[in-house]
């Protein structure tokens, strides 16, 4: 099966296409904050350099969050809009189990952490399986950080952190956990892979066989400014 795999949730956009098992191209590039507008260029770059037309494909794979509110829906909206042009089914991957699923090499416990700011990050537990597969320990959410640290108190294996919320708050984390944290420099597992994303919806479309191009939504977590605004009456 043919698939691309595209993330705008974070401050570099990612995409990716495979065939089947194969990663036959990713790229990252640096997006402006809420912002996603170089993406479909890059698209057309993929399958130029792949040698596919669009309608060679046969899945889409889009990151949904948690991350930027505007850069999930730019990506949301530029991956839905191809799979419906193109008549092909569309799935929804978390940008945390991407993040994760992006360190293969790692043995254990897995915990991405994003800056939610106000003391605040979104995060999730997964656990490598001896097979390769990622096992969803603990779903996405937003929490407070005292929260987060106090869970992973709970657990016995060492704990792989990523993202900017670990490096933000990774002097608390150590001084919390100890030996059992342990983290990795700034760089590609850091980051979403594209071929990742790809990786990750064709396992999905292939477990459940669904088509989510009407109903995959943003991974807010959280309401946005305007809504908490509303709310308010200002």
């Amino acid at each position: 099966m043919r698939v691309l795999g595209l993330d705008t949730a974070l401050p570099f956009g990612a995409v990716g296409l495979i065939d089947g098992g194969h990663l036959l191209y990713e790229e990252k590039i640096p997006i402006r904050p809420g912002g996603g507008e170089r993406i479909p260029a890059l698209i057309d770059k993929a399958l130029r350099v792949v040698g596919w037309r669009p309608e060679y494909l046969d899945l889409v794979a889009a990151g949904r969050g948690p991350g930027s509110y505007t850069g999930i829906r730019v990506g949301l909206a530029i991956a839905k809009g191809l799979a419906y042009s193109l008549g092909i089914p569309l799935v929804g991957v978390s940008t945390l189990m991407a993040l994760a699923a992006n360190n293969p090499g790692w043995p254990g416990l897995v915990c991405p952490v994003l800056d939610a700011r106000r003391g605040m990050v979104y995060t999730a537990l997964y656990l490598r399986k001896e097979q390769g597969n990622w096992v969803e320990l603990r779903p996405a959410e937003i929490c407070p950080l005292p929260e987060l640290i106090a869970m992973l108190k709970k657990e016995k294996l060492p704990v792989l952190f990523l993202g900017d919320g670990a490096r933000l708050y990774r002097e608390e984390i150590t001084t919390a956990l100890g030996p059992a944290a342990v983290f990795r420099g700034e760089g590609e597992t850091d980051q979403v892979s594209g071929g990742i994303v790809a990786f990750l919806g064709l396992l999905h479309r292939q477990e459940r066989n669904e088509d989510e191009l009407y109903t995959c939504l943003p991974l807010y977590l959280q309401r946005t400014e305007a809504e908490i605004r509303w709310g308010k009456g200002e």
